[in-house]
């Protein structure tokens, strides 16, 4: 599987998954349905993803500053990291948006890292590392694995979730 043809795949899943949180109220998509300390609602979970990625693609592999600077979100502790359920759906997806066309303008940047024997820090307080095509293909197997946690995250609040399934979405 080719790098940027998943990345496509997640761009739709994005924009299906996007369109279906729009429709879920406020309160829905602010409503704690995990019992833990990190991710509790949607909000959280969509913050999440992007982070991710802006924290991995542009900081950690092209030595970049990340796209949240500009939107005000940038964590101030382990809290404000990962609880969102105040903020607007629609900062939270112009922020997500950002990210994403942030990432897509530094492709070919990316490519020739991931393409390097460039190695990068798995852990703050660890010494293990990851190749830098490691860490592209964490950080899209994350959103994979985020996106069906909101997936489940609707159904258990009573909606209809997208079809987010690569097939439904890439066959040709």
């Amino acid at each position: 599987m080719h790098a940027e043809r998943f990345y496509s795949y997640l761009r739709k899943a994005r924009r299906e998954l996007w369109t279906s949180l729009r429709t879920l109220s406020d309160e829905d998509l602010s409503r704690a349905v995990l019992p833990t300390e990190g991710a509790r609602c949607i909000k959280d979970l969509v913050f999440h993803i992007a982070a991710v990625e802006d924290g991995w693609f542009h900081l950690d592999l092209l030595g970049k500053p990340m796209v949240q600077v500009a939107f005000g979100l940038e964590p101030t502790s382990e809290d404000t990291y990962w609880h969102h359920e105040t903020e607007p759906l629609e900062k939270l997806l112009a922020y997500w948006e950002a990210v994403e066309a942030d990432t897509l303008q530094l492709w070919p940047e990316l490519m020739a890292v991931a393409g390097s024997d460039q190695k990068i820090k798995a852990f703050d307080d660890r010494t293990e590392t990851l190749s830098a095509d490691e860490v592209l293909w964490h950080v899209m197997q994350h959103e994979v694995r985020h996106t069906a946690h909101i997936v489940q995250m609707m159904r258990l609040l009573g909606h209809k979730p997208p079809s987010l399934d690569y097939v439904f979405l890439m066959a040709h």
